[in-house]
């Protein structure tokens, strides 16, 4: 078996990984491999776990109204300058 160094924040991170790994079934070592993939990956999309959470009926939010500023004109001769004329 290869060696294998634990990083886990001295002795109490090390004993939480074995604990983690225990309650896993596996070995310190394949839980330590597994543990940046289960960070990284989503093993739920986002949408499914919405719909799992909330359910699949439809809502109305009664948001209230706002006001909204009118979208900058890039194409302006203005544009860019400080103090339009």
């Amino acid at each position: 078996m290869a060696g294998w160094k634990c990083t886990a924040r001295g002795r109490r991170g090390h004993r939480r990984l074995k604990v983690r790994a225990q309650g896993d079934g596996l070995s310190a070592e394949e839980t330590a491999r597994r543990i940046p993939a289960d960070v990284v990956v989503d093993v739920e999309p986002t949408g499914a776990m919405i719909r799992r959470i909330i359910g699949d009926d439809a809502t109305d939010l009664d948001l209230q109204a706002r006001e909204v500023d009118d979208p900058i004109d890039f194409t302006s001769s203005d544009y860019g300058r400080d103090d339009p004329e």
